[in-house]
C-alpha cells in the first residue's frame, strides 16, 4: 500500500467512524478501532472491507462499507454503487483489490442489464443488512449488501442457487447472482452482496396481516382473508420443506437420518444456547423496574427452562433437513392481486455462525419460528386478546402445514410428538429473541419474555 493510500484510507476510516455507531447493521456500541482490510474503486464509490476492533484484546469484526470517495459517507443505496454491483455480478467481472479480488458470480438465465439506467429505492431500515430495489426499464431487482462479512458458505447464496438450478420450487424470488471476495492467498471466500428478482405488487406478510388485524382484529371484516393468507403460508412452508428435502443426491441438502448422538447433540445445543443467553440477560441494565424483575425471574428459572429444552431429544423426527432458519412474517411476501405468498431471505438467524445457519434441523424449527411471529404480530398490534389471536393464527397455519407435511420423514408421525417439538423449539426461539431484543430493541423485550413465561407456567 502506497503512502497515498495509507493517508486516504486513514481519512476514510475517520469519516466512517463518525456515522458507523448509528448504523442499524453495526454490531457495536461505538466505532472502535477501524482498519481498511481491503478495498476497490467502484465508479466514484470505494467498496471497502472494514475491520472494527472493539477492544485491543478482541478479534475484529469485518463489515462491507461502500462509501463516497470524497466524503466517506455510506453509499450503499446510491445509483453509482448499485450500478457497479449489478454490472460486476451480471458480467462475472473480477475487480482487483489490495489483497484480494471482488468477483461477480452470475447464476445464469436472464441477468440484469448493467448498462440500463436505474432507479434505487432503499428497502427497510430495521435490518442487519442493506437492501435496495433497483429498477430498470425492463425489470426490477433486489440487491442486498451482506454487511457483516463472514468467511465461508453463505446460506442465502447456497439455498438461492439450489432453488435456481436444482429445484422446481418457485415460491421464492430467483437468485440472479452474487458478489464474493477472494483473498489473494487463497482460503475461504466471503459473500458480500446478492441480486434477486423483485416481485412487484407484494408486501411483507407482517405489514399485510398487521393492517388487516388493525380493523377489529379477528372479529373484524377481514377475518376470512386473514385466515386464507395464514393457511397459504402454511401450505408454502410445507412445499418449501419438501423441496429442501427432495435432493438426496445433492450433499448439502440430502436429509440426515437422526441418530441417538443427534438427539443428545440437539438437547446439548439448545441448553448451551439458553445458558449463554440467560447469563447475558442476568447482566442487562437500563430496563424499567417491572421488566427487569420479569427478566430476573426468567433467569432464576433457568433450570426449569433447560429441562424443557432437553426434551427435544425425545421428539425429533426421523430425519433432519435444511431449513429456512429465521422464518417469520417479515420473510414472507404476499401478492396484492391474489394473496399468493413467497418466501425470502434464506440467510438464517444473524446472531448465529454460518456453520450453525447451514446445519440440518427439524422442519419444526421453521414452524415454531412462524408461530412465534404470530405472537409478535398480535402483541405489537396491541390487540386486546393477543394470546388468543396468536393461538388462532398458529392453529390455522399449522393445520395447513400438516395437511402437506404429514407422511414425510422430516415431520413427526404422531401429532402429540409434533406439538411438543414445536413447543420446545418455540421456547428456544423466544430465548433467541430475548437476546436479540436486549441488544437491539429494548422496547420489545416484553414480547419474547411473555413467550418464555408462558412456556414455564
Amino acid at each position: 500500500m502506497s503512502s497515498g493510500d495509507v493517508e486516504r484510507y486513514a481519512g476514510m476510516t475517520r469519516a466512517i467512524a463518525a456515522w458507523l455507531p448509528q448504523a442499524r447493521w453495526y454490531g457495536g456500541r461505538a466505532a472502535a478501532e477501524l482498519t481498511v482490510a481491503d478495498a476497490c474503486a467502484a465508479d466514484g464509490v470505494t467498496l471497502a472491507l472494514v475491520d472494527a476492533r472493539p477492544a485491543p484484546d478482541r478479534q475484529p469484526v469485518r463489515y462491507l462499507v461502500p462509501v463516497t470517495r470524497d466524503t466517506g459517507v455510506d453509499a450503499a443505496c446510491t445509483p453509482a454503487c448499485e450500478r457497479w454491483l449489478v454490472e460486476v455480478i451480471a458480467t462475472g467481472r473480477i475487480v482487483p483489490g489490495m489483497h484480494g479480488s471482488f468477483v461477480g458470480r452470475p447464476v445464469g438465465g436472464p441477468a440484469p442489464s448493467p448498462a440500463a439506467p436505474i432507479a434505487v429505492t432503499p428497502l427497510g431500515a430495521d435490518a442487519s443488512n442493506t437492501s435496495c430495489l433497483v429498477q430498470t426499464a425492463a425489470a426490477g431487482y433486489v440487491v442486498k449488501l451482506l454487511r457483516r462479512c463472514r468467511e465461508g458458505v453463505q446460506p442465502e447464496v447456497e439455498v438461492g442457487e439450489f432453488f435456481a438450478r436444482q429445484s422446481p420450487f418457485t415460491a421464492t424470488p430467483r437468485l440472479r447472482g452474487w458478489l464474493e471476495y477472494r483473498p489473494a492467498a487463497g482460503g475461504p471466500t466471503t459473500a458480500l452482496a446478492t441480486i434477486h428478482d423483485h416481485l412487484s405488487g407484494c408486501e411483507s406478510a407482517w405489514d399485510v396481516l398487521g393492517r388487516l388485524l388493525a380493523e377489529q382484529g379477528l372479529d373484524g371484516p377481514h377475518h376470512d382473508r386473514i385466515m386464507r393468507i395464514v393457511a397459504a403460508i402454511g401450505h408454502v412452508t410445507a412445499d418449501m420443506h419438501a423441496a429442501l428435502a427432495a435432493r438426496s443426491d445433492v450433499p448439502p441438502f440430502a436429509p440426515l437420518e437422526v441418530t441417538p448422538d443427534d438427539r443428545v447433540a440437539a438437547a446439548t445445543d439448545l441448553v448451551a444456547h439458553a445458558t449463554s443467553v440467560l447469563s447475558v440477560a442476568a447482566l442487562a441494565g437500563s430496563l424499567p423496574t417491572p421488566l427487569a424483575a420479569r427478566v430476573r425471574r426468567v433467569v432464576d428459572a433457568r433450570e426449569a427452562l433447560c429441562d424443557r429444552l432437553r426434551g427435544v431429544a425425545d421428539v425429533l423426527p426421523a430425519r433432519l433437513i435444511r431449513v429456512h432458519g429465521d422464518f417469520h412474517l417479515g420473510q414472507v411476501l404476499v401478492a396484492a392481486a391474489d394473496d399468493r405468498v413467497f418466501v425470502i431471505d434464506f440467510e438464517g438467524e444473524p446472531g448465529r455462525t454460518l456453520e450453525a445457519r447451514r446445519a440440518f434441523a427439524p422442519a419444526a424449527k421453521d414452524v415454531a419460528g412462524m408461530c412465534r411471529s404470530f405472537d409478535y404480530l398480535a402483541r405489537h398490534a396491541r390487540l386486546p386478546n393477543p394470546t388468543a389471536v396468536a393461538a388462532t393464527l398458529g392453529h390455522c397455519f399449522r393445520a395447513a402445514y400438516v395437511s402437506k407435511a404429514a407422511g414425510h420423514a422430516w415431520w413427526p408421525a404422531d401429532s402429540a410428538t409434533a406439538d411438543r417439538l414445536v413447543e420446545i423449539l418455540a421456547l428456544d426461539k423466544a430465548v433467541y429473541e430475548l437476546a436479540y431484543e436486549l441488544r437491539h430493541r429494548p422496547d420489545w423485550v416484553a414480547i419474547p419474555l411473555a413467550g418464555i413465561e408462558a412456556s414455564l407456567s
